[in-house]
């Protein structure tokens, strides 16, 4: 027997050095897929095709409010552009990937409560590590359990992983990397660990600042494919869950996340009330009525 873990869980710093080195593991393995990193992109673009042309595909009044208030603020076959041309500035090397590394994907063994697993590889792929990490990192921010009424999800920009958080976990992610490179090398030479390590170690600060620009730039492709994503289930599925909230909170994180990267290259990027409530947020007006109407109830 198996559950999956709570938001809060993933934020526990001993929990995230476990659950990273799954992800590390992952990343390592040698799989039978295609290999280039055409997923993405490829998947993003096929999300645009079918963006609604008629907002009366949305059944919901709110929805098609919300749809219109996104078309507003971002064009989206322009952005996509725009997206490519900041990740092209970030070297991130291709590997297996999950694509939905997030706390209901990853279950606690409970005859072993210190032992972790990951399911549903639905989305997997080869694809940039940037993204994988990335998007675990958004998750941070987004509780899809606690909330039992509309829409189905609590969000807290504030919870993005700070820098403190992201090494805690890249750490534990690199430490698996130099096991296996050590291992492999010893296997290859005849060296002894230990001399291996030592070589590997002084890359490895190195190594993790690398790990923590790819990811955090690679945040922005996770908030636009989730963004799309969450669009087309709204009018393709009769889950109760709030979709084209959800879209708007991906999007806001979006634009907020591309505006702090970009202009003042504030890695990892910090959301509070003042940049919530400013003008950096182009849905500034929806979240503080939201925000209002949470504080009144």
């Amino acid at each position: 027997m198996a559950e999956s873990l709570l938001v809060s869980e993933i934020r526990d710093p001993k929990i995230s050095q476990k659950i990273s080195r799954l992800l590390s593991e992952i990343h390592q393995l040698d799989m039978p897929i295609v290999k280039e990193p055409i997923w993405l992109y490829h998947t993003i673009q096929q999300f645009l095709s079918d963006l609604p042309t008629d907002i009366h595909k949305f059944e919901i009044e709110e929805d098609r409010a919300i749809f219109q208030e996104l078309r507003s603020v971002c064009h989206f076959t322009e952005e996509f552009e725009e997206l490519k041309k900041i990740l092209a500035t970030v070297q991130s090397p291709v590997c297996f990937t999950h694509n939905d590394f997030q706390p209901g994907n990853i279950l606690r063994i409970k005859s072993e409560p210190e032992s972790f697993t990951v399911i549903d590889f639905e989305y997997c792929s080869y694809n940039y590590r940037g993204f994988d990490i990335g998007n675990h990192f958004c998750e941070f921010m987004f509780d899809y359990k606690s909330s039992k009424e509309w829409p189905f999800f609590n969000v807290d920009f504030s919870s993005y992983p700070n820098k403190i958080q992201q090494i805690n976990f890249l750490s534990s992610y690199v430490d698996v990397i130099i096991s296996t490179q050590n291992q492999s090398v010893c296997q290859t030479n005849g060296i002894t660990n230990e001399a291996v390590s030592s070589i590997n170690n002084t890359n490895r600060e190195e190594l993790i600042n690398q790990l923590i620009k790819e990811a955090n730039y690679f945040s922005l492709a996770s908030h636009f494919f989730w963004t799309l994503w969450s669009i087309n289930m709204a009018t393709s599925t009769a889950i109760k869950f709030g979709y084209m909230e959800y879209a708007r909170a991906r999007l806001t994180a979006y634009y907020l996340t591309r505006n702090l990267l970009l202009d003042t290259n504030e890695i990892p990027p910090r959301f509070n009330e003042d940049i919530l409530r400013s003008e950096k947020n182009p849905f500034k007006n929806s979240y503080t009525k939201a925000d209002n109407e949470q504080s009144s109830n």
